[in-house]
């Protein structure tokens, strides 16, 4: 029984480690995170210049 204990874990352990795995950032959603990044880029630009805007409003109706 401690046998097939040990040989499940090893397995399990194996199993879980993947040494093929390259740590350079690409994974199985880099486009969508990409896309995500983006999406947040666009959004900051959006935010500046309605916050431009703004000052500028209040600065004319000063």
């Amino acid at each position: 029984m401690r046998y097939l204990v040990l040989i499940l874990v090893m397995m399990i352990v194996c199993a879980c480690s993947d040494e093929q795995t390259s740590l350079d950032g690409d994974h199985v959603w880099k486009d969508q995170t990409d896309m995500i990044d983006k999406a947040r880029d666009v959004e900051q630009l959006l935010n500046d210049a309605a916050q431009q805007q703004h000052q500028l409003i209040e600065q004319k109706t000063q």
